[in-house]
């Protein structure tokens, strides 16, 4: 599947309130989206999206944690490695 197929696959999972299953579509979207900047940010609010729906406080923490550090180390639209900071493409 590519990124948007497990987004959608991931929204249609919260309309039908499956949260475990949407939230494994949104993991693997963002495994396949990690490369492009707009694609990791999507995949992660998602899932902290769909933790809150869950009402998963141990997922809500992992994906706040880490959408905070997406947006500062995708700076700029790069994708960069958190320990050299040079383009991970």
């Amino acid at each position: 599947m590519e990124f948007d197929e497990e987004m959608r696959a991931g929204r249609a999972r919260l309309r039908e309130r499956q949260w475990s299953s949407a939230y494994a579509c949104f993991r693997r979207a963002h495994d396949l989206g990690h490369d492009v900047r707009t694609e990791h940010l999507a995949a992660h609010r998602a899932a902290l999206h769909t933790a809150w729906c869950a009402r998963r406080p141990d997922r809500l923490l992992y994906q706040a944690v880490f959408l905070s550090f997406a947006a500062l180390t995708t700076w700029g639209g790069v994708v960069t490695d958190p320990v050299t900071q040079e383009d991970a493409r």
